[in-house]
Formats: C-alpha cells, sequence, structure tokens
C-alpha cells in the first residue's frame, strides 16, 4: 500500500506548485494591503504543503499503512481542491 503515499506526496508536490504561483500572481499587489494578506496567507499554505510532504514521506517510510494513508489522501484530496479554486479565483 506504499503507493498511497506517494499519491499523497505528489499531490502535495502539486499545491506547493500552485501555491508558488499563487504567491508569484500576489506579488504585483504585494505592497497594498490586501496584498500583504494574501500574500501572508499563500506563504502559510506554502510551508504547510511542505511540511506534510516531509511528513507523508516520514510516514511512508515508518510503515505507516492505508490507515493513515487514506484519511491523509483525503485530507489532501481537499486542500488541493481548494488551493486551485483559489489559484483560479486570483487570476481573475
Amino acid at each position: 500500500m506504499g503507493y498511497i503515499w506517494y499519491i499523497d506526496i505528489s499531490l502535495s508536490v502539486i499545491q506547493a506548485l500552485v501555491l508558488v504561483l499563487m504567491i508569484r500572481n500576489y506579488l504585483g499587489i504585494g505592497f497594498t494591503r490586501t496584498g500583504k494578506i494574501l500574500l501572508g496567507v499563500s506563504s502559510v499554505f506554502l510551508i504547510e504543503s511542505i511540511a506534510m510532504i516531509l511528513t507523508y514521506y516520514n510516514w511512508m517510510i515508518a510503515g505507516m499503512g492505508p490507515f493513515i494513508a487514506l484519511p491523509a489522501l483525503a485530507i489532501t484530496i481537499m486542500n488541493l481542491v481548494g488551493v486551485l479554486l483559489l489559484y483560479i479565483i486570483s487570476r481573475l
């Protein structure tokens, strides 16, 4: 069941890349009050994505099974969908 961890890690990497693109989109308005807030929130989510990549890797190495990997996968998918929606909105 190690392949579930690879899916978790891959989705978290995709989420981190989308967040980098969001931060790039917000750099143009980074000096406004709203821009600072958006950059801050995006940065927090980016740090969370990187932390989850490391956590998933450690759990995979520790031999955690599907009882941990499947709920983590569900959470990762929901996070990715939310970040993708924010990215789409940020491009408007």
